[in-house]
């Protein structure tokens, strides 16, 4: 009897689930490449006078939400980092003028982080040395 369809025509996977070591390996190979991928981003971005990429992620955040203000938990929620090292991080840009605390209208109690010019420019800085490290990092030819 050849290999019939299963009801409904879906295939079940008979593939095992991971172990517990493996999945413990798998994460530990995450954070491994993490760090391998961050620590020379991070070195150009001090070299070239940028704030850390942990900072410019906050910064691209609130510049690609375009006109949807965010509140600090929005962020924070969108960066997955915790609460306090959101409010520092916003504090740190607040202090250099790169984003301003806006008072929300519909919420008295609310307030939304806003990108200043100043920010801007120094996001598309700090853009232009991450894209540039990335080429060289992972975009170089080769040699075979």
């Amino acid at each position: 009897m050849r290999n019939a369809a299963p009801i409904g025509g879906v295939r079940k996977r008979t593939g095992a689930v991971p172990t517990e070591k493996k999945l413990v390996g798998i994460v530990n190979e995450l954070r491994r490449l993490n760090r391998t991928i961050a620590a020379p981003l991070e070195r150009d971005l001090k070299r070239a006078g940028c704030p850390s990429l942990e900072t410019y992620e906050v910064l691209r955040a609130i510049e690609e939400s375009g006109d949807v203000p965010l509140r600090p938990v929005d962020l924070q929620t969108r960066l997955a980092l915790p609460r306090r090292r959101m409010a520092r991080l916003i504090d740190c840009l607040a202090r250099g003028g790169y984003v301003e605390r806006e008072k929300s209208s519909s919420d008295a109690r609310g307030r939304f982080v806003v990108l200043t010019d100043s920010g801007r420019r120094l996001s598309k800085d700090a853009t232009s040395v991450l894209c540039a490290s990335l080429r060289r990092y992972f975009y170089r030819k080769r040699r075979t």
